[in-house]
C-alpha cells in the first residue's frame, strides 16, 4: 500500500532536548524553558510562564557542537499556540 502521507512542513525536525530562557519584551517576564523538538522554523518547548498566543519572545538557547565550545542563539520568536499542561510537582508549565 501506497503511503499517502503529505508531509507539510518545509524543514526537518530534530528530536533535541534543550534548556533554554525566553523573555517577552513587552512585560519582561521570563520563563524557564525546555526545547524537545527542533527545526529551522520553529520548536517545540514547555514554558514556567503562560505566553499568550502571539507574543513575542527573545530567547537565548545554547546549542552544543560535540566537540567544542557551546554555540550561543540569540533569536526572536512568536508563540504561535499554547495549552496547559497538567503538572504533577505543583507548578504549572506550558507548551
Amino acid at each position: 500500500m501506497k503511503n499517502t502521507t503529505v508531509e507539510r512542513r518545509a524543514h526537518a525536525r530534530f528530536p533535541k532536548t534543550i534548556d533554554f530562557q525566553g523573555t517577552s519584551p513587552d512585560s519582561g517576564a521570563t520563563a524557564q524553558m525546555v526545547a524537545s523538538d527542533l527545526s529551522l522554523g520553529g520548536v517545540y518547548c514547555t514554558s514556567t510562564a503562560d505566553y499568550p498566543e502571539m507574543t513575542r519572545l527573545s530567547v537565548s538557547m545554547t546549542l552544543p557542537d560535540g566537540e567544542g565550545p557551546n554555540s550561543t542563539l540569540d533569536l526572536d520568536a512568536v508563540v504561535v499556540r499554547r495549552k496547559k499542561l497538567n503538572s504533577s510537582t505543583g507548578r504549572p508549565r506550558f507548551e
